[in-house]
């Protein structure tokens, strides 16, 4: 009677912890929660510049001695379209993957007009030709279909696992929108100003409020998952901390 009596108290403890193994709120991660993550804060973060308008900062996330990602910085434009910095997160390696999902995404033609009068002349047309990856107007064109990597910007409290999407790829997080004039044209009485427009709402993160983006780094059979907690200014993305599974 004893023995069948230790041997259920055995089997149950088995039982019991294979359960906990197998329960999938033990593998999620929540945000902004270290109670199972090694945090590494930040204070100031180094960015280093190659002179070429171009400055970046890489973070070795699992400290393994080997750079994982990289925030990078470019100043694109010129002096007739003014100057702007369009910001990249790099996945250095192909052990490290961010959370995400893929997406298509379609860019629309959008054309609008205004008209006005002026001496000698009976009518003055601006017309405005638009490129956006949103739709504004029903009569909008599909110009292009692109399958695309969109990166999750995540708030506190928000979870995540390792059976979420992940991709090991580049991702822009903040772009730049230009426009410039491409001349006049006189028909009769009636002059034509041509302005075309690129619109930056293809590669949108949210602006000056903190967010947390998810990674997952494989290493062989083991995967660890963490975060990194960011906010994205007009001139660099500051990062505050980054933390991993224990």
């Amino acid at each position: 009677m004893r023995k069948k009596l230790l041997f259920t108290m055995v089997l149950a403890a088995i039982l019991s912890l294979t359960s906990c193994k197998k329960d999938p709120a033990q593998n999620k991660i929540i945000f902004g929660d270290s109670s199972r993550m090694a945090v590494t804060k930040y204070e100031a973060n180094q960015y280093q510049s190659d002179n070429f308008g171009q400055w970046y900062y890489s973070i070795d996330l699992n400290h393994d001695g080997t750079d994982d990602v990289q925030f990078f910085m470019e100043d694109i434009g010129s002096a007739g379209l003014g100057h702007e910095l369009v910001h990249t997160l790099k996945c250095l390696n192909e052990n490290v993957e961010l959370l995400g999902e893929t997406i298509i995404q379609n860019k629309y033609y959008h054309v609008d007009s205004t008209f006005h009068t002026e001496d000698s002349i009976s009518w003055v047309v601006g017309v405005y030709q638009t490129y956006s990856c949103e739709q504004m107007d029903e009569a909008d064109s599909i110009v292009s279909t692109t399958e695309k990597f969109l990166l999750s910007a995540n708030d506190a409290n928000e979870s995540f696992d390792a059976a979420d999407s992940f991709m090991s790829t580049n991702v822009i997080i903040k772009n730049r929108s230009y426009f410039y004039p491409m001349g006049t044209e006189q028909i009769g009485n009636i002059l034509y100003h041509y302005q075309l427009e690129y619109l930056n709402n293809c590669d949108i993160f949210p602006m000056d409020e903190e967010k947390y983006i998810g990674f997952r780094i494989n290493n062989g059979n083991k995967t660890r998952l963490g975060w990194m907690k960011i906010i994205l200014n007009e001139d660099k993305v500051q990062l505050l901390e980054t933390a991993m599974q224990k």
